[in-house]
């Protein structure tokens, strides 16, 4: 049968850089990106509690103090990057909640080309990476963390997953800059240390002298806001306020601190509690630390992108003061997870479920599910994940 005209143009090669695409596949992209922007788009009107109750007031402050010229002022306790950017929305437009929501958004792109580009890295297989990006662009964690709730957290762990995929090329720097970045935006950023600290461990990338480039990063995204006017003291220690605002052993995520009746606004022992959970989480993560470096294993990709997942998971399943929106860099790591063996879609469909459940009770002020239970679906979730891992080794581990 001959073959038709659509079917030689659809299938008709391009190369963009390293990588062939097929027509198709770029029709595809095409049509994802306009989609994906369009949902969202639905959702640019609404006004969450948080832009109301916060963001609105802090844009008014800083139009009010002269856009950049207002970072002399202590407006927010949000570090100085994300700041610089809610100045640059005030001479861009006077829709602040559209422009704050168009900030985040751009980052929901960037992110799912880095999933692209860490998923064509271990796999140099174009429709499985092109899977990755629709799953990110179509995650409903993604699309409401950013088009609706009008929150930044895609900004911070989109730098993690450039870091990751500079891991994957080899390059120490590159991780370490992008996580500096990272961190200067979020301090959840923190929670990609373990696995760092195991590649180090295990000689894979990482160099110690790298990690240099967090402070450096950080106190470098800080100079702007000093030269305003600002006192440098308080913009280096934005982090530490944070931490010391919200006493409660979790704020709305499922974790252990939810089993242990220490979720907000309850606070049964939450002091001593909190106190001995960060000790139960350094223990669990030297734990893992321990195996991995005395286990003579071969690090695959695949192994790699399991261990982050698993690390990350345990991190904020065990440490104190999380809150509803921590576990995000989570459900990203699990689209790689997922995509690089489909026979794990429904764990990554189980932490986003995780998520969305965590999401609710801030949003439209209900618990689907008493956070008890989502704390007990999550850990099993991690189990599953850690099983996974050890199955892994055991398969890569030098004889």
């Amino acid at each position: 049968m001959e073959e038709r005209i659509f079917d030689k143009v659809m299938g008709g090669r391009i190369r963009i850089g390293k990588i062939v695409f097929q027509t198709v596949d770029l029709l595809f992209i095409a049509c994802l990106f306009f989609l994906a922007f369009m949902a969202r788009w639905k959702l640019m009107p609404i006004e969450s509690a948080d832009y109301w109750g916060f963001l609105e007031s802090w844009m008014r402050q800083i139009r009010e103090g002269g856009g950049f010229r207002s970072l002399r002022l202590s407006i927010s306790n949000y570090s100085s990057p994300y700041m610089y950017l809610m100045c640059l929305v005030s001479y861009l437009t006077d829709n602040d909640l559209y422009g704050l929501k168009l900030i985040s958004i751009a980052f929901d792109y960037l992110a799912s080309i880095a999933v692209f580009m860490i998923l064509f890295q271990e796999t140099s297989h174009v429709r499985k990476s092109i899977l990755g990006m629709g799953a990110v662009l179509l995650s409903p964690t993604v699309i409401l963390d950013s088009a609706y709730w009008c929150q930044c957290d895609i900004i911070y762990t989109s730098f993690l997953l450039f870091a990751m995929y500079f891991l994957f090329r080899g390059s120490s720097r590159g991780c370490l800059i992008c996580v500096g970045i990272s961190f200067a935006f979020k301090l959840q950023a923190v929670f990609i240390l373990p696995f760092l600290v195991i590649m180090w461990l295990k000689g894979k990338t990482i160099k110690l002298a790298d990690f240099f480039w967090l402070p450096a990063i950080y106190v470098a995204s800080a100079l702007p806001a000093w030269l305003a006017g600002r006192d440098l003291k308080d913009l280096l220690l934005v982090y530490f306020e944070q931490t010391s605002t919200y006493p409660w052993g979790t704020l709305e995520y499922p974790n252990i601190y939810a089993l242990l009746g220490e979720a907000m606004p309850d606070m049964r022992h939450a002091a001593e509690v909190s106190g001995a959970g960060t000790f139960m989480a350094i223990m669990l993560l030297g734990c893992t630390a321990y195996y991995f470096y005395t286990k003579k294993v071969r690090l695959t990709g695949e192994l790699m992108v399991t261990l982050a997942l698993f690390t990350v998971a345990l991190t904020v399943y065990s440490l104190p003061h999380m809150h509803d929106r921590y576990g995000f860099f989570i459900d990203l790591l699990a689209v790689v997870y997922g995509v690089m063996n489909v026979k794990r879609l429904p764990v990554v469909c189980g932490f986003m479920l995780v998520s969305v459940l965590s999401f609710m009770p801030y949003l439209i002020a209900v618990h689907i599910v008493p956070i008890q239970y989502v704390a007990i679906g999550l850990l099993g979730l991690i189990l599953l994940v850690g099983r996974d891992l050890y199955r892994q080794v055991q398969e890569n581990a030098y004889v």
